[in-house]
């Protein structure tokens, strides 16, 4: 016979084991429940990424109506929305192609290139488009634009990081003489751009139709919407009314911004340049020689101008009333302040600047011929420009040069006075005959609707014209206003 005390031990136990497998299996049930929610959450996700595609497909705006929608196109579509932010980051055919190039094995030196100069300038970026209250991403323009290379002039002559043009730069209070050209100021012109899309997003309420007027013009977005004839037209609706340009320049922008998102997996790493990641400034209020500062700082002169793009020759000609930003390194060795404040304080001899003036002799047509001896360093030195400039006037990559070889220069000096000279003229004739015939100024009365574009498109003048000539500083009119328009 069992004993009282054994039967209450067994018992025990059982009571004790019951609750312990209840709890088993109720963990089990919530478990299988968990994966089911989440294997109908990633169903429903996929379904509503494949409906997404799907109308992408039969929309008539893409080239690839027969595709199948592949896995890979979904989780492209899933991997841009995960890093969307205030910029709708759409899938298209063509950005499936461009992330494919830009994250490809070929293209990962420039990318590394790209990410490395990022490291200097995308903080910069930042800061300021969120002061003006433009989101961050638009930052990945620059690359687009220049391949942020401050010294890129267009053969337009659209000029910096972000391609500005010389009547933009004038609306927007940037700087262009023959000392400096503040369109290749890495804060100047980027408190430009940050304005210039930041007004037209007030326009267009639209980024992409934003971004899009930014490469082709605010008029051709405007007539494109004209034509569609939709309320709330996207991009996407009126890319078929812009040109081929425009309508490739959303698709480059979302590409690299995946690709600059998602860097890491696509062993996209940031390589060393020639800029130096601590930096510090001065105000400079008189004219300095760089060169006497590089020698003071013991630093290369390249250095020092790729910190300073915007100083088009070897001197810095700053006053008391307009000091220019000095950027220079962060040196971990003591700096011998006295040199330093010596080198800041000397007057630069009428030697220095011939010599700054007579720069372009060795030229001709624009090409300089290699001597024996000189390296890309050596001639970017003379011309008081970059090895990167040099390399990318002349689609070159590696570091030889032979005796002999011809070189493009783009003297920007030359280029601008030139440009200058010719707005002078320009202005002068203009003046005479304003002054000859009144007529040629007249008023125009902003009617409900009207746009900037729109009232320069009818008046035959430019939205830049229109801003200077009634001391306009953004895009917002108001019907009733009286706008004075002279003729182009």
């Amino acid at each position: 016979m069992i004993g009282k005390q054994t039967l209450i031990s067994i018992l025990g136990g059982v009571c004790y084991v019951l609750p312990l497998m209840a709890q088993e299996s109720a963990v089990e049930g919530m478990k299988e429940a968990a994966h089911t929610f989440f294997q109908k959450s990633i169903e429903k996700e996929k379904q509503e990424i494949y409906q997404y595609l799907d109308s992408i497909k039969s929309s008539g705006n893409n080239r690839q109506h027969d595709a199948e929608i592949t896995d890979e196109d979904i989780q492209l579509v899933r991997k841009l929305k995960a890093i969307e932010r205030e910029v709708p980051l759409d899938y298209s055919p063509r950005v499936k192609d461009l992330v494919a190039k830009y994250t490809s094995g070929n293209y990962n030196p420039y990318m590394c290139r790209m990410m490395g100069l990022g490291q200097y300038y995308f903080p910069l970026f930042d800061k300021i488009m969120d002061e003006v209250g433009v989101p961050r991403e638009l930052k990945y323009l620059s690359v687009v634009e220049s391949s942020l290379n401050p010294r890129d002039i267009s053969s337009a002559g659209a000029t910096g990081l972000w391609q500005l043009m010389y009547y933009e730069a004038k609306t927007y209070h940037l700087t262009v003489d023959s000392y400096t050209d503040q369109r290749m100021d890495p804060i100047a012109s980027s408190y430009a751009i940050a304005k210039i899309l930041k007004e037209a997003y007030d326009e267009y309420g639209d980024w992409l139709l934003a971004i899009a007027s930014y490469n082709g013009g605010k008029g051709a977005v405007s007539r494109a919407i004209q034509r569609l004839g939709k309320e709330n037209a996207t991009f996407w609706d009126i890319a078929p009314y812009l040109t081929q340009q425009t309508q490739n320049y959303i698709p480059k922008f979302i590409a690299m911004t995946y690709a600059m998102k998602y860097a890491d997996e696509n062993d996209i790493n940031a390589e060393d340049t020639e800029l130096s990641l601590r930096t510090q400034a001065l105000d400079i209020n008189k004219r300095i020689s760089l060169n006497q500062i590089a020698d003071v700082l013991h630093v290369s002169k390249e250095t020092l101008r790729a910190l300073n793009p915007s100083f088009k020759r070897n001197v810095l000609n700053g006053t008391e009333e307009s000091p220019l930003r000095l950027v220079l390194p962060v040196l971990d060795k003591k700096i011998a302040s006295e040199e330093l404040y010596a080198a800041l304080n000397t007057p630069i001899s009428s030697v220095t600047l011939s010599q700054t003036e007579n720069l372009s002799k060795p030229l001709q047509n624009g090409k300089y011929k290699v001597k024996v001896g000189e390296t890309f360093a050596s001639i970017a030195d003379k011309f008081e420009v970059t090895v990167q400039d040099i390399k990318s006037w002349n689609n070159l990559r590696g570091n030889q040069i032979v005796p002999g070889q011809n070189l493009l220069i783009k003297r920007e000096d030359d280029f601008v006075n030139a440009k200058l000279a010719r707005n002078t003229e320009r202005s002068s004739k203009k003046s005479q005959q304003h002054a000859a015939s009144a007529t040629r100024t007249a008023y125009y009365v902003v009617k409900k609707g009207d746009t900037l574009s729109e009232i320069a498109d009818k008046n035959g003048t430019s939205v830049g014209r229109l801003k200077g000539e009634n001391d306009l500083n953004g895009s917002r009119i108001k019907p009733g206003m009286k706008l004075k328009v002279s003729k182009k």
